[in-house]
């Protein structure tokens, strides 16, 4: 539980201080029924049709993410492909930032705009990041705990709307 606070708090603190796109679209602190924190705002587009017709590999998210002129001093550490397409996704990239110590997530959309989710933490090696399928934006990620030790989180990624949700939580 006390890791998990210290997630929540270092993501908060990540959010805030400026890893969300600008934009006017409002956000919320949480997934519905889920009292986990985050937020961030919906990309400027909607996710091209582009990911009906495309059979997308890890390799194919990760070429598409690294041709964003934005993205070409980013560090790709590792990414999964959702081939189902849920939440209208791609993919989801776990990369670094030279000028940060955390690490991020993008979830990727099929026209290449993404949402970033800052995490504090380390990620084990190998990161252990899977999409867990189901049409619903659910990934594991293992982390280094404060000793250590890989932890598996599982973050949920929703829209609604024009909001966007995220949820850490701890894997069972």
């Amino acid at each position: 539980m006390k890791i998990l606070l210290s997630l929540a708090c270092c993501l908060l603190a990540a959010l805030l201080a400026g890893c969300a796109p600008a934009s006017s679209a409002s956000a919320s602190t949480s997934l519905p029924d889920s009292g986990s924190p985050a937020s961030v705002s919906q990309p400027a587009g909607e996710a091209a049709n582009a990911s009906e017709s495309t059979e997308w590999t890890d390799e194919a998210v990760a070429e598409l993410f690294l041709s964003q002129e934005e993205n070409e001093r980013r560090t790709v550490l590792d990414c999964a492909a959702v081939p189902d397409g849920g939440e209208e996704l791609v993919g989801v990239v776990l990369y670094a930032e030279p000028e940060h110590t955390d690490v991020r997530l993008a979830f990727l959309s099929a026209d290449g705009t993404f949402q970033p989710l800052g995490i504090e933490a380390t990620p084990a090696n190998p990161s252990g990041l899977t999409y867990l399928g189901n049409g619903e934006g659910r990934f594991r990620l293992d982390i280094l705990d404060e000793n250590g030790q890989p932890s598996g989180q599982v973050i949920t990624f929703r829209r609604d709307g024009v909001e966007t949700y995220f949820a850490v939580e701890p894997e069972e």
